[in-house]
């Protein structure tokens, strides 16, 4: 930008705030969650730093050049607190220090290892969560804290709780069973990643505001375990199609259409 044209309009840039000031307004938020459970008050530091350095370690490696959806602000932080004070704000038995680690790693995969493309920086991402956590919080058994896989849910009862895999499996078949047969023709299996896909996709609608892409090749199942999941929750589905299903034939969507679907879904 020119002078010329700086000389009329104001310029003001305000950056992300650094590590320090992080530090000092994350900490303060899980303080007050923390403060929930006296047993753990001593944890708000080690969980504040550990947190802040994922965030730091995977804004490093990861940027907007390599894929558009590396992206990261102090947002992910704020959802990572909040996702954490979710799981935890409804149990009335206490928490222990592996439970808390356990629910602070499967936050933090969900923010940062969802939405990488590569296995190998999945992988990555898995270890430097397991390095961060092995690092901060102590006095933990982390074979039990960060056995994998990790399954977090409120399907089976009030309050967000862990489950395993065979009892979330066995659950879950119940439901898509009664799912496909009102709703579709074809009968749907479940298996270890579509059990993984269903929670991460649960996870996202049950935030305020919760949004998520979901990439992959046609007829790999992401639709129709987004229409499950909101036939779970009673939902209300609109779909803006590309198929015209009178002439059977694709369309591009204008700039015209989108925004007529957008009033129409808003209106609902």
């Amino acid at each position: 930008m020119s002078h010329r044209f700086l000389r009329h309009v104001p310029l003001l840039l305000v950056d992300f705030p650094e590590t320090d000031s992080l530090m000092q307004i994350y900490r303060t938020f899980n303080g007050g969650m923390i403060k929930l459970f006296p047993n753990l008050r001593g944890e708000t530091d080690a969980m504040t730093e550990a947190m802040i350095e994922v965030y730091t370690e995977n804004q490093k490696k990861f940027n907007a050049q390599q894929q558009p959806q590396y992206i990261y602000s102090p947002r992910e932080l704020s959802r990572w607190v909040r996702g954490i004070y979710e799981s935890v704000a409804q149990m009335d038995a206490g928490l222990s220090k592996e439970e808390l680690c356990r629910i602070w790693a499967h936050e933090g995969l969900r923010l940062f290892c969802d939405r990488l493309v590569e296995e190998e920086d999945r992988k990555w991402c898995h270890d430097k969560i397991d390095e961060v956590a092995r690092k901060w919080f102590a006095g933990v058994d982390f074979d039990t804290a960060l056995k994998r896989p990790i399954f977090y849910t409120t399907w089976l009862s009030k309050e967000t709780r862990k489950v395993d895999r065979e009892e979330l499996k066995e659950f879950l078949a119940a439901r898509l069973r009664v799912f496909y047969e009102e709703m579709l023709d074809v009968k749907l299996v479940v298996f270890d990643e579509v059990l993984e896909h269903i929670l991460r996709i649960d996870r996202v609608l049950r935030q305020p505001m919760g949004h998520l892409l979901l990439c992959g090749d046609a007829g790999a199942g992401k639709t129709v375990l987004t229409k499950f999941v909101r036939y779970v929750f009673f939902l209300l589905c609109f779909y803006i199609s590309r198929v015209d299903k009178k002439i059977k034939r694709f369309y591009s969507i204008s700039l015209v259409c989108f925004v007529f679907n957008l009033n129409y879904c808003f209106a609902k």
